[in-house]
């Protein structure tokens, strides 16, 4: 199908009302970050009780696999060039934001957003490219058109869990074929990303009745020499920076003490350490360099161990899938692409490293995520739904 007629095709069906309304139902629908990850039973519940019927109300058989994840495979003529579409269930919690689940539109105005917006948590993240995402594939199973190649659909019930797992699964047991991935992102075409290490390092020394402190070791004053020794790592000192990404870095996140328990000396402190990677960084080395920072403190017990890990990624504008997104955003939307990088972590790095040319784009608005002021543009998500559409009916 040429550009012409698959903008004609998608223009007659694709409907900024239809969007519109999808959108706000899923922001109405909860499905927060908790303690639960990928098993919370409201983010569960979004993807089973909301995306499942919509996409079946066009004649499409979605199915759910034991992590919850929604996988959708659309067949094509040729194996090449096959597209996978991944959008997120799971946003942040409301935290102190007004009306999370409004969905209430508001004038995209006092934002510097052009026309209608919806409000409501997670609107700017994972629910507007969600929606964007949604309206393209039943925009293919209500017109059955014709596709040039397999399409997959993924919706994974992570979205904010820091980790691989969820798609690490589908990838793993979804049998999905794909050479080419978009994951939800900006209105731009996001090349890459750093990656991210999480290092938790646990301080053990001697419990005591806190009016005799001689008879004990206080963990937290090991813990403050821990710091004081990774000081130095942060910012991180290494000439090596990406000209896009910047440096890596080290930031402690958490910190926490043991024996809960009141006049007591601890004995035991654990800190949580955010190691950042750029494209080709080694975890492994990254964690040896804290641990030869670290060296012997006595009299405490040192441990580090690596806990999550997302891999950095990063694609050339030349790649295959970049060439072919660049050429929807300019037939759908008029105008030349832009191009961004992000220093967050997300799955990209995971299809990358497992040989699928990976990157993101969608309707995110960075500006308002995890803030009370969270919402995107309609306009946007259209937008991005059009291209998303001339992709999976074009190559």
């Amino acid at each position: 199908m040429d550009d012409g007629t698959a903008k004609k095709l998608i223009e007659k069906n694709l409907s900024y009302e239809e969007i519109k309304r999808t959108l706000v139902k899923l922001v109405q629908t909860p499905s927060p970050q908790t303690a639960l990850l990928e098993s919370e039973p409201q983010v569960l519940a979004l993807i089973r009780d909301v995306v499942k019927p919509e996409l079946e109300q066009s004649g499409l058989h979605p199915a759910i696999d034991k992590m919850g994840n929604l996988i959708l495979h659309l067949m094509g003529r040729e194996r090449t060039g096959r597209l996978m579409l991944v959008g997120y269930a799971m946003c942040a919690a409301p935290s102190t934001m007004q009306n999370p689940y409004s969905g209430a539109i508001v004038d995209g105005a006092p934002y510097n957003l052009d026309g209608e917006c919806v409000w409501g948590r997670g609107a700017c993240e994972q629910k507007g490219s969600l929606a964007a995402m949604m309206a393209a594939i039943k925009f293919i199973g209500a017109s059955k058109a014709e596709l040039p190649s397999d399409l997959y659909f993924v919706v994974s019930a992570a979205g904010e869990t820091g980790r691989h797992d969820s798609l690490a699964y589908v990838l793993d047991h979804g049998n999905v074929e794909a050479d080419w991935c978009i994951i939800d992102g900006p209105p731009e075409i996001q090349l890459g990303n750093k990656g991210r290490v999480d290092v938790l390092v646990t301080v053990k020394g001697k419990q005591a009745h806190s009016s005799r402190p001689w008879e004990g070791v206080n963990a937290i004053e090991g813990a403050m020499k821990v710091l004081q020794k990774l000081a130095p790592l942060m910012p991180y000192p290494e000439n090596r920076a990406h000209a896009e990404l910047g440096k890596v870095s080290l930031t402690p996140n958490a910190i926490e003490s043991f024996p809960k328990a009141t006049h007591t000396i601890q004995s035991e402190c654990r800190i949580m350490f955010d190691r950042r990677l750029l494209p080709r960084d080694d975890p492994k080395k990254a964690i040896q360099q804290m641990r030869d920072a670290i060296g012997n403190i006595e009299p405490f017990e040192i441990e580090i161990a690596p806990r999550d890990f997302m891999y950095p990624s990063e694609v050339g504008r030349d790649a295959d899938v970049v060439q072919a997104l660049e050429q929807g955003i300019r037939t759908m939307l008029g105008y030349e692409p832009k191009f961004s990088y992000s220093t967050a972590a997300n799955d990209t790095g995971l299809f990358n490293f497992r040989g699928i040319q990976a990157i993101n784009y969608g309707a995110r608005d960075i500006r308002f995520q995890h803030t009370d002021h969270d919402l995107v543009s309609v306009n946007n998500v259209f937008n991005a739904a059009k291209v998303f559409a001339f992709l999976a009916i074009h190559r």
